[in-house]
């Protein structure tokens, strides 16, 4: 008899404990920023851009992944500065399929490197074809990304580009899961150049492996700031590696709990009310902005991962 009942509570308490971490895991949200549309790769015929950008976004709307693609308009034009009409068509594929586009400057000038107003106009020009395409579908042009995640090397320019994007509507779109994935994008393209199909295929699995990694790495730097999960906003770009692993990628992030959402209803968790104060040449994570404001010790971002030394090494860019 005490037999039974001692099993019966065992199974309640796992049930319970079964419930609880479904319920858990529904409260982690994430949204999709694919960065450099309408596409960064070694490859740059006007037909593989089409396929590039076809398949990420069908990967999205696969996962039901309502991601925000954010657009270098230099990418539309020819060798005169004219827009190209296959490649505006190739724009207007993520508007037509209800995904969301954003400014990310017309040449990815680094904010770092040019007066305040030589890119405040490279902002202006970002935005004349992507705001009135969002208007044809009823959107607006609302989220600006940084290139570099370079907000300002000087106290007085990150105030001027704030001031700046205000007066223009504009709200910043952060990124709290930053990574290398622009490492193993490059080492994609060559092994794809190269016709080595056996390594390129490594290299994607390693992709996928290393971003779930640096999923969890930045979900205890959540718990470290806040306690909980906040609503995570993740970066990639518009390339040939995610044309190939997008699909998986997401589905592996799907497995880990989490729920895609639109960049807008990740912004309304608190935690990007924030204190930023980091002020220096360096483009990272809003999560160690928050952390470096906060006083946060070297130790809380230790363990962060790192890409495959042979992915390293194979791209010619290191980490």
């Amino acid at each position: 008899m005490h037999l039974k009942w001692f099993t019966k509570f065992i199974l309640v308490i796992s049930t319970g404990l079964l419930a609880f971490k479904a319920e858990a895991q529904k409260d982690k949200s994430i949204a999709i920023t694919i960065d450099d549309v309408i596409g960064v790769s070694l490859f740059r015929e006007d037909s593989i851009l089409r396929e590039i950008n076809k398949r990420v976004i069908n990967a999205c709307i696969k996962h039901g992944a309502p991601a925000i693609g954010f657009v270098n308009e230099i990418k539309l034009m020819d060798l005169n500065g004219n827009p190209v009409p296959e490649k505006l068509e190739i724009l207007e594929l993520w508007a037509k399929n209800g995904l969301e586009l954003g400014n990310h400057t017309y040449s990815h000038l680094d904010y770092n490197d040019v007066d305040e107003e030589t890119f405040f106009q490279d902002v202006l020009k970002g935005e004349q074809y992507t705001r009135p395409l969002m208007r044809r579908f009823n959107k607006d042009l609302t989220y600006f990304r940084h290139p570099f995640l370079h907000k300002g090397n000087t106290p007085e320019k990150v105030l001027a580009l704030e001031a700046f994007l205000e007066s223009r509507r504009y709200e910043e779109a952060p990124v709290t899961i930053d990574n290398s994935e622009y490492i193993f994008a490059r080492a994609f393209d060559l092994a794809k150049k190269r016709d080595n199909h056996e390594l390129a295929d490594n290299i994607g699995r390693s992709y996928v492996s290393y971003m779930i990694e640096k999923l969890r790495y930045y979900e205890k730097q959540s718990e470290g700031l806040f306690n909980r999960q906040i609503s995570q906003i993740l970066l990639i770009h518009d390339n040939l590696l995610n044309a190939f692993f997008l699909d998986p990628l997401l589905e592996a992030i799907s497995d880990e709990g989490y729920r895609f959402v639109f960049l807008s209803e990740a912004l309304k968790d608190p935690a990007y009310d924030s204190e930023d104060k980091f002020v220096t040449r360096s483009g990272i994570t809003w999560l160690h902005r928050w952390a470096i404001t906060q006083g946060k010790p070297n130790k809380f971002f230790a363990g962060e991962p790192t890409c495959p030394r042979y992915v390293q090494e194979y791209a010619g860019i290191f980490e």
